[in-house]
């Protein structure tokens, strides 16, 4: 794979995003909580720059939430917010910042007034929060999240993550980045002057190619993509006269 970057590349706001829980870094669940995330940033302009999955462990949570914090302008944490034992991610998220939890007390009576399900036990764990936390609710019900600094901490189950996550509005939004893909019949070897080639005349393109050998004949899928519509389009123009593509 042949990845074309720009040293020092001004890619405007970024994102960080960690999935919690065993069941995926295990493999036994698609992560599909963060390739969900990913898309839905690069429409807001966001730039996903870091995604990482951690299991149920304290002090591994604490350790990636500090890191990718600082690594990006917005985190985005799923998962682990239930109120059963391996449901650590509130007390993870207030170590790495350094604070205590409390119990909003209003939103335990909410909570336990819209869910019949949940005793006080439950409504109480699902409205702790860190100091200093906003909660985030959803008119779709389920446990609410809540924002600290520049995390937004998310339900993991995915249609509660997606309706609170689609209710969120960020300042650093900007227009979409683009995304377009080419696939050519050959290998990367053939073409690999070309790519260079296409790194120094198009610095405002991210160039990705991703070879396919088990196809007859084999084929490269190349991925661009800008956060300018109109670098994007003469990128692949240049890219179609180069390889001789229709």
């Amino acid at each position: 794979m042949f990845e074309a970057t720009e040293p020092g590349e001004d890619l405007g706001p970024t994102a960080a995003i960690i999935t919690i829980g065993d069941e995926i870094v295990e493999g036994r669940v698609l992560n599909e909580n963060a390739t969900w995330l990913s898309d839905e940033l690069m429409t807001r302009g966001v730039w996903p720059r870091l995604v990482v999955a951690v299991p149920d462990v304290t002090s591994m949570i604490v350790s990636v939430v500090r890191v990718a914090a600082d690594a990006a302008d917005l985190l985005f944490v799923t998962g682990g917010l239930g109120f059963t034992p391996d449901d650590i991610t509130r007390h993870a998220v207030a170590t790495a910042f350094y604070r205590d939890l409390q119990i909003d007390n209003e939103m335990a009576r909410r909570f336990h007034s819209r869910n019949e399900w949940a005793d006080e036990r439950i409504a109480t764990a699902a409205a702790t929060f860190p100091v200093d936390a906003t909660p985030l609710e959803t008119s779709s019900g389920g446990v609410p999240g809540f924002r600290l600094r520049n995390a937004y901490v998310l339900p993991g189950v995915p249609a509660e993550m997606r309706a609170m996550f689609r209710g969120l509005r960020f300042s650093v939004e900007c227009e979409p980045i683009h995304r377009t893909a080419l696939t050519v019949p050959t290998t990367e070897d053939r073409i690999r002057r070309t790519l260079e080639q296409f790194a120094v005349g198009h610095p405002a393109v991210r160039l990705g190619s991703y070879p396919d050998l088990d196809t007859d004949p084999p084929e490269v899928t190349l991925v661009l993509v800008s956060r300018s519509a109109s670098s994007l389009a003469d990128a692949i123009s240049w890219l179609r006269n180069e390889l001789a593509c229709p």
